[in-house]
């Protein structure tokens, strides 16, 4: 499989264009666990309310349904539409090329007949935390995360891409079991079949080995991209890095979610790393259509993020305001045009998924600009400026098309 990785980077978020909801508990600290604690999964609201929040902050309703807003139509229901389908493969790139496979993100509702009411807890966790499909995998805890140890499948059949379980891999133990939870316990069942993604016949095993994606749990603090910190920030800076992993940024701006990988959050590199925005990114040709490049997010002062203090990059996560373009004050409303907000604003190009990332606490948003800061090497990589239309995306991001933020309260019509 030719690059699986870019492959489907580039497309995990095209979607990715509307978004904004949530809660705000604090993230905690990753777990190195091998098989979670299946008591965890017996929690009550406080525990679906996490799985919440996770689950909008993590941007699980740009491809499942809804985007990020709990109250939407669809809200994690799976495809409904042809447009809602991903191209995996060359095809992306160049028309026609081969091989080229069609995923379609599931119904994650707990409807018996065409969701995951069909699934335990355990079997999502191990979906989440291994990538393992739950409808092949039993219901027990896996002892190993390397095919053919323990009890992990010899041939596993892995989640499609784009689905980045191998980001979110990395979350603690509590957070997956809280997602767990919510998908079971805390929302609505909804009918609707979702045909079967297409897939090698290697169910992209040969695209999930450790050389491609990274150990679990991830490499110590620091690697050679890292660089040690005050210990005064180490705590700050080690929850930052915990969430850049786990909510797969560098799935787009480089690396994936292996902190060891050449190019760890360096931005494009390579034009299998840009994104096609607009209707040529279903029919090729079609128009209008924006090329978007990840950027450099390491400390680079040139071309990177040594440029801009902690201040505008936490605008940028909450807001979604270009730094650049954007000064080192508190801001104080979230609408064009009122308290010191722009009137026209430069926002971050399609699809940085910052409408869901912005739900994120004062203290997780803090941490990870601390991280980009603080605890990675700078890395001299010029990044071409975004296309975009002339509003830089702004009839994009309005309060209609992706929610209110703080989230509607829990629950909404969609959950119970």
């Amino acid at each position: 499989m030719p690059k699986l990785a870019s492959s489907f980077r580039v497309l995990s978020s095209v979607l990715s264009v509307l978004i904004i909801v949530a809660c705000t508990p604090t993230a905690t600290p990753v777990s190195t666990s091998a098989t979670g604690d299946v008591s965890v999964a017996q929690g009550g609201q406080a525990q679906i309310l996490l799985g919440r929040h996770v689950v909008i902050s993590h941007a699980c309703g740009d491809c499942h349904g809804g985007n990020s807003n709990p109250a939407a139509k669809g809200w994690l229901a799976g495809v409904m539409t042809p447009q809602q389908e991903f191209k995996i493969g060359p095809c992306y790139v160049t028309p026609g090329a081969q091989p080229c496979f069609t995923t379609r993100a599931k119904n994650i509702t707990p409807d018996n007949e065409t969701g995951v009411g069909k699934y335990t807890e355990r079997q999502i966790f191990n979906a989440l935390r291994y990538g393992l499909r739950p409808e092949e995998t039993p219901d027990v805890a896996i002892t190993s995360s390397a095919p053919g140890q323990g009890n992990f499948p010899a041939n596993p059949h892995y989640l499609a891409p784009p689905m980045p379980w191998t980001g979110w891999r990395h979350m603690s133990d509590q957070e997956l079991w809280a997602v767990a939870a919510y998908l079971k316990r805390g929302l609505k069942p909804v009918s609707n079949k979702v045909a079967d993604s297409e897939r090698p016949p290697d169910f992209w095993a040969s695209g999930y080995t450790e050389a491609a994606i990274g150990r679990l749990p991830a490499t110590s603090f620091p690697t050679a991209n890292e660089t040690a910190v005050n210990p005064v920030r180490q705590a700050e800076v080690a929850l930052g890095r915990h969430l850049v992993i786990s909510h797969d940024c560098g799935g787009c701006h480089g690396g994936g979610s292996d902190p060891t990988a050449k190019g760890w959050l360096a931005g494009v590199m390579d034009p299998q790393q840009e994104f096609k925005i607009g209707p040529c990114s279903v029919t090729p040709g079609a128009q209008p259509c924006w090329t978007t490049r990840p950027k450099n997010l390491t400390p680079d002062n040139t071309t990177g993020m040594g440029r801009f203090s902690e201040r505008q990059i936490f605008n940028s996560l909450r807001y979604g305001l270009r730094p650049e373009e954007t000064a080192d004050v508190e801001i104080t409303s979230n609408t064009p045009g009122q308290g010191n907000f722009p009137a026209n604003p430069h926002y971050l190009a399609v699809p940085m998924p910052w409408p869901s990332w912005r739900h994120m606490s004062d203290q997780e948003l803090r941490a990870i600009a601390a991280y980009l800061k603080q605890g990675l090497k700078p890395v001299r990589n010029q990044v071409p400026d975004s296309d975009g239309p002339p509003d830089f995306w702004a009839s994009t991001y309005t309060v209609e098309a992706f929610g209110s933020h703080p989230a509607p309260a829990y629950p909404t019509a969609n959950e119970r």
